[in-house]
């Protein structure tokens, strides 16, 4: 996949979506270590500023992710990130994941909205057909939104990871072009 354009802007109805600068390291980082994050991702060592720069370098960069800040239309304040990742361009598809590293972000439909216009772009722009997300099962608010934003449940397998001690469920989502 080719990186993104500097200079795209997704915008919707409450927030438009930004791509990731090396500007955004510190915040990222910062929303990265929350424990609230943290306890939903999959990968959970504490992420360093030379990660996210490695990170952005190797994968944003290089246009193996396209990773979005999610910013308020009213005030331009960042809010969390979205991205896009593990391209399969023979297929047409990708893996989508998304974050709020802000607590006030929270229970305001700006995690589905995200969702929303990351697909239409990854289907109308980028033209890939299908998007999948994993999604620890007891994440019932990512359940909600990936379902709010038009995902079916396509697996759901237990005991799939081993996280912090313990064996926890996955749930896969997927979501067909929502173009039609």
């Amino acid at each position: 996949m080719e990186p993104m354009r500097k200079d795209l802007l997704i915008r919707g109805e409450q927030i438009y979506l930004r791509p990731i600068t090396a500007d955004d390291t510190e915040l990222a980082v910062r929303w990265r270590n929350k424990p609230t994050v943290v306890e939903n991702f999959i990968y959970r060592k504490p992420l360093s500023r030379a990660d996210h720069e490695k990170w952005l370098a190797e994968k944003v960069f290089r246009g193996l992710v396209h990773q979005f800040v999610i910013c308020t239309n009213e005030d331009d304040l960042p809010l969390g990130s979205v991205y896009l990742q593990n391209f399969e361009e023979g297929h047409k598809r990708a893996e989508s994941g998304v974050y709020l590293g802000e607590d006030h972000a929270y229970g305001k439909g700006i995690g589905t909205e995200a969702v929303k216009l990351m697909a239409e772009y990854a289907c109308g722009t980028l033209g890939l057909h299908k998007l999948s997300a994993r999604v620890l099962a007891y994440n019932k608010a990512s359940r909600r939104l990936h379902e709010k934003a038009g995902y079916v449940q396509e697996a759901y397998l237990k005991d799939e990871l081993f996280l912090d001690g313990r064996y926890e469920d996955l749930i896969l989502f997927g979501c067909i072009d929502p173009r039609g």
